[in-house]
C-alpha cells in the first residue's frame, strides 16, 4: 500500500465525494481522502439525499485501481469489505450498505470520473457514529457501544479500503468479484433468507424468493434469477430496513 498522504479534514462540506472528485481531477494519487464531520449536500445511490448530521463520519477516498474496465463493477464490493474490516459488527447489504443488528450503520457510494489522462473512482462512506436517522431504521456505533474518535476512524477506514482495493486489483481473474467473492459472501446479510427484489427505478416489487448468492459479476441471485445493482435492490421479508 505504501505511505498514504494525510487525510484532508473538514468541519462541514457540501459533499466529501465532490471534494474528492475535484482532487482526483487534479491528479491526486491513489488513497488521497477527504473527511468531514457534517455534509450539507450528501447523496446516496441514484442521487438520493443522504442525511448527514453532525457527530458522524463522512469520508471519501480517491482510488486508482489498475484493473480492466470489465472488473470495475467489483470496486464497490471491495470497498465494502474494507469497511467491514474496520466495522466488525457490520454485514454487507447488497449492493452497497452496511448493516448492524439488521439496521443501517453505513452507506457506500462509488463514483467514477476522469482526470484528463485516466479514469479514477471515489469511494464515499458515511458512518453513523453518534447519530442515526430513526425514521430510516438506522443504528449508530454509539448504540453498539463503540464510538471511536473521528480521525482514528477515518484513517482506519481509508487504510482498510485502500488495502482491500489493492488486493482485489492484484487478484487473478476477469470478472468483477474475482478474488473477493468468497469473503463477500461470508459477510453478506440475508444470504439463504427470503427477500423481496425491488426495482431501482420506482421501488416496485420484481420478485420474492431466497437470496441464493451474489454471482461473480456482482448480481444478486434470487430464486435462480440474477439482478444487477442498476436494476434492483433487496429487502428482507421478515422486516424492513
Amino acid at each position: 500500500m505504501g505511505t498514504l498522504s494525510p487525510i484532508t479534514l473538514l468541519d462541514a462540506v457540501g459533499s466529501t465525494n465532490d471534494e474528492a472528485l475535484a482532487l482526483g481531477r487534479t491528479g491526486a494519487p491513489h488513497g488521497s481522502a477527504v473527511a468531514a464531520r457534517t455534509q450539507t449536500a450528501g447523496r446516496g445511490r441514484r442521487g438520493h439525499a443522504w442525511e448527514s448530521p453532525r457527530g458522524n463520519l463522512y469520508l471519501s477516498v480517491v482510488l486508482r485501481p489498475a484493473v480492466a474496465p470489465s472488473r470495475m463493477p467489483g470496486l464497490s464490493a471491495a470497498c465494502g469489505l474494507g469497511a467491514t474490516d474496520v466495522l466488525r459488527a457490520a454485514q454487507l447489504k447488497w449492493p452497497n450498505d452496511l448493516l448492524a443488528q439488521g439496521r443501517k450503520l453505513a452507506g457506500i457510494l462509488v463514483e467514477a470520473a476522469r482526470d484528463g489522462r485516466e479514469t479514477f473512482a471515489v469511494c464515499g462512506i458515511g458512518v453513523n457514529v453518534e447519530q442515526a436517522p430513526r425514521e430510516l431504521g438506522a443504528i449508530s456505533l454509539a448504540e453498539l457501544g463503540d464510538a471511536p474518535s473521528f480521525l482514528p476512524l477515518a484513517e482506519a477506514l481509508r487504510d482498510a479500503v485502500v488495502s482491500r482495493v489493492d488486493a482485489w486489483a492484484a487478484a487473478d481473474g476477469e470478472r468483477p468479484l474475482d478474488g473477493i467473492r468468497n469473503d463477500y459472501l461470508t459477510r453478506l446479510a440475508w444470504l439463504g433468507e427470503k427477500v423481496s427484489a425491488l426495482a431501482a427505478a420506482d421501488g416496485a416489487e420484481l420478485a420474492r424468493g431466497v437470496l441464493e448468492t451474489v454471482d461473480p459479476w456482482g448480481r444478486a441471485v434470487v430464486d435462480g434469477v440474477p439482478y444487477a445493482a442498476e436494476r434492483a435492490s433487496l429487502r428482507p421479508l421478515r422486516c424492513h430496513v
